[in-house]
């Protein structure tokens, strides 16, 4: 009995010794350096006004063996917002727009992520931004993942789409002309 006991017990350090195939909570990168944050407002294709942000960095922790314990965290710097013309550009980072003199950073957190398909996972949070926190949906795909993928090396491509309202942030300035529904879409690499 002792001996099947010992055995029991060496068995399971043993199993505790081997590395996880898969990572759990794994920390990683992403942001302006491998990736874009573009965004476009209006209802019709033809008349839309689109931009992006130059300077956002986030952290993502993947938790693979728990879904649901994975996270997201994204920093924007609101002055580094660029239209299609430099007067369109100046006017967002205004007092009726961005605010960036005030609101130098909008925010993205994480409350839940839950996966939806083989490369798609649903992440919910809060967005705050010129100090307003609202709920902001995220549908992501995973593509070209790498789980042994070293130090400083693409560990996944991600793509996330997600909308707001802007004029549930106070941004109501030709909101009749240009529309309220906001359009974003993030495409980066994960990188450890």
């Amino acid at each position: 009995m002792w001996a099947r006991l010992r055995r029991g017990l060496l068995l399971l350090v043993l199993i505790g010794a081997i590395p996880q195939l898969t990572r759990a909570a794994d920390p990683l990168h992403i942001g302006t350096p491998r990736g874009t944050l573009d965004f476009s407002i209006g209802d019709s294709r033809i008349f839309r006004t689109t931009g992006s942000f130059k300077e956002w960095l986030g952290q993502v922790v993947v938790d693979d063996v728990n879904v649901p314990r994975s996270r997201v965290d994204v920093t924007v710097r609101t002055a580094s917002i660029t239209m299609l013309d430099a007067q369109q550009t100046s006017m967002m980072k205004e007092t009726d727009f961005f605010n960036v003199a005030q609101f130098p950073e909008m925010n993205f957190r994480s409350r839940s992520v839950t996966r939806t398909g083989e490369n798609a996972l649903k992440v919910e949070g809060d967005i705050t931004l010129r100090g307003i926190t609202r709920p902001m949906t995220l549908d992501v795909t995973v593509s070209d993942l790498k789980r042994d993928a070293p130090i400083g090396a693409r560990y996944a491509r991600f793509r996330a789409t997600g909308k707001i309202k802007r004029s549930e942030f106070g941004m109501t300035k030709f909101l009749d002309m240009v529309g309220d529904m906001v359009d974003i879409t993030i495409r980066t690499e994960a990188w450890r």
